[in-house]
């Protein structure tokens, strides 16, 4: 049985990394990432290990298009066009990987490192394709977090979306959230068209954050209960339900109701391996 189980991961891994070419006519009109972060002149310094100063601001999951600038244009895969976008809130440019900035799913999961010396702009971006490390992959869930100093700093729970959507902050570095049909990688989100929003929860603000063996949360205790997204005042995180689907259609109106579901730091329910 273990060797069945074994043997079907390296064989769905195997068609997650195969490129599928896409039609000329089919290609979006979106740009692309650099795999490897471009470097930030002079010398910033270590980034806080606080919440506040770097947040996780765009996130897509599930790439049907060509999103890193390193692969031939027209292909794509659920690994190498699988990115999550930061955001620099200061005025100043940071080292984040001097400040030993990582990606993990929540508790007990494996981390991703960000790239040697991956630094940001001041108000800037930084996008990272953090599948092609396999250990971070393994453990990946819906849920994800940034940890400066192994103090988890911010972290989005993303809803069921459709290839190529994004899940994105409406305002850059805000505690709003909404799906996007064109999403902005590597830029700001002013440009968003109006769509439903949600709202992110507010973590270390409270407290001293967290780390990888005692996450300093200090928000409400989950009641497992869930609301529907209405009215712009949302739930905690942990208290949001995802529907079966999400249509096409209904994300391209400001009225469409979206909820989200439940999950907390530590499940370890991967996202579907789709290309």
């Amino acid at each position: 049985m273990r060797y069945f189980v074994a043997v079907s991961f390296v064989l769905v891994l195997f068609l997650s990394v195969t490129t599928r070419p896409v039609s000329a006519s089919t290609l979006p009109g979106h740009g692309c990432a650099p795999l490897i972060p471009p470097g930030v002149s002079g010398t910033p310094a270590p980034a806080p290990a606080a919440h506040g100063f770097i947040a996780i601001n765009e996130v897509l999951p599930l790439p049907h298009s060509t999103w890193n600038c390193s692969e031939t244009p027209g292909h794509y895969s659920f690994i190498s066009d699988a990115w999550i976008e930061l955001y620099n809130t200061q005025n100043q440019p940071y080292n984040l990987y001097a400040s030993h900035a990582e990606i993990d799913s929540g508790p007990n999961t494996n981390f991703y490192h960000l790239p040697f010396d991956a630094s940001i702009a001041a108000h800037g971006f930084i996008v990272l394709f953090p599948r092609y490390d396999a250990g971070f992959l393994s453990t990946e869930t819906s849920t994800l977090r940034l940890l400066v100093g192994s103090n988890v700093v911010d972290q989005v729970t993303i809803p069921q979306l459709a290839p190529d959507q994004s899940y994105a902050r409406t305002t850059d570095g805000t505690s709003t959230w909404q799906v996007i049909n064109a999403p902005t990688i590597d830029a700001s989100n002013a440009s968003f068209q109006a769509t439903p929003t949600v709202t992110s929860p507010s973590h270390g603000q409270n407290g001293s954050g967290g780390n990888t063996t005692n996450p300093g949360y200090n928000g409400d205790t989950p009641t497992g209960t869930s609301k529907t997204l209405v009215d712009g005042a949302q739930p905690q995180w942990y208290k949001l339900q995802l529907p079966t689907a999400i249509p096409t259609s209904a994300l391209n109106t400001a009225q469409t109701t979206i909820t989200t579901s439940p999950s907390s730091p530590g499940n370890t329910t991967a996202l579907p391996l789709r290309v």
